[in-house]
């Protein structure tokens, strides 16, 4: 089945950037590191033109520099593999993201996609500095990263309701993010491949203070490329795994069928599931669309079915087997149209088969045009 009113993808391959990931389809090349630098305005470009021309067989060590005006304040949020601090870097806000010794993997796989050419996008969360070393330098390397006051999605959620026009902001942008991470882009000679993220979660979404949606965390991201246009499965070298916790895992990943001749696709497949959750969760915090009662608490996809921590097989076996998704409430279909026009949305995203899901751009422009309707009840 095809996208309406949307064009097919070219079907583009990937390589990663660097070791084992521990999340779905994950092929181990040659490991390769980039010297971590300072990012300013003025050196993004050359930066880019040297990191993009970086032959994979060049191991260049991250080094160990200082950067001696940053300073750590608070911690934000413990991850399985880092933790986000509030600090300042040149008496400027920002947040800082510390990696473990075992997380030296993610913290390089962040990096490898932060220094792509013609990675500035305003719903791509901003790359400020970094080195290999956190705050002692035992540990495994930081980012330095724009601060988004706000916090996540998933704590903007749980703090929030918002109003139609906000949530259509949110999750548009949401969208136009991961449309720019899945597209490539060329400009005087440099070339951004395609980017998948593989977590895309309402947790690695962060929220700006205009209401518009930041896409972060890049551990398991892999890049996708032209050069690979005919991969194959070698057993030897390429490993399938989930995330965990798995909320926001594509069925085809937890079933292990995900398309492994046509890998470049299969992975934008899988993203746009999880982006499906994701506005999922969004619009039910939405309080336009509950005009009768009050807008329902924060809940995660899947939550209400199976509690907030669903193992593999439970996932497995409503989303899979059984093909359920989040419940779309009844209250909604008192709003005709746009009603409709929603639930569509969000069905040709989460779609059982991946080559019926909408591209991100497609769900940008559905998004747009919902926004511009007039969200008025029928009797």
């Amino acid at each position: 089945p095809g996208n309406p009113g949307c064009r097919s993808w070219i079907a583009l391959e990937y390589v990663l950037l660097q070791g084992q990931i521990p999340f779905s389809l994950v092929a181990v090349l040659k490991r390769w590191k980039i010297p971590a630098a300072q990012l300013s305005s003025e050196a993004t470009l050359e930066l880019t033109e040297v990191t993009s021309a970086l032959e994979p067989k060049g191991r260049r060590e991250l080094p160990k520099q200082e950067l001696p005006d940053l300073q750590f304040l608070k911690i934000l949020h413990h991850g399985q593999f880092s933790k986000l601090w509030q600090g300042t870097f040149k008496q400027q806000p920002v947040a800082i993201k510390a990696f473990s010794p075992l997380g030296h993997w993610q913290f390089e796989s962040e990096w490898a996609v932060h220094s792509l050419p013609l990675m500035n996008h305003d719903n791509v969360i901003q790359l400020v500095a970094a080195r290999c070393g956190g705050p002692s330098m035992e540990q495994g390397g930081l980012l330095v990263l724009t601060l988004y006051p706000l916090g996540s999605l998933r704590n903007f959620l749980g703090q929030h309701v918002c109003s139609w026009d906000i949530t259509i902001r949110l999750g548009s942008s949401l969208a136009r993010g991961l449309a720019f991470l899945h597209g490539e882009q060329w400009k005087e000679g440099l070339h951004k491949p395609g980017v998948a993220h593989q977590d895309l979660s309402s947790q690695n979404v962060l929220v700006r203070e205009d209401g518009t949606s930041v896409i972060g965390d890049f551990g398991l991201a892999v890049t996708l490329t032209e050069s690979l246009k005919h991969w194959r499965e070698d057993p030897a070298q390429h490993i399938v795994r989930t995330a965990e916790p798995p909320h926001y895992v594509a069925p085809e990943i937890l079933d292990g069928n995900l398309n492994l001749k046509d890998l470049g696709t299969a992975l934008r497949q899988a993203d746009v599931y999880s982006l499906a959750l994701v506005l999922w969760e969004m619009f039910m915090r939405c309080s336009a669309l509950f005009p009768e009662g009050a807008t329902p608490e924060f809940q995660l996809a899947y939550e209400a079915e199976l509690g907030s921590s669903p193992t593999h097989n439970e996932l497995w076996s409503l989303a899979v087997e059984k093909r359920q998704r989040p419940a779309i409430p009844t209250a909604w279909k008192s709003f005709g149209q746009v009603a409709f026009g929603l639930q569509e949305v969000l069905e040709d995203c989460w779609d059982p088969d991946p080559e019926a899901r909408l591209q991100a751009q497609c769900v940008l422009e559905r998004l747009q045009v919902l926004g511009a309707e007039d969200l008025l009840q029928e009797d």
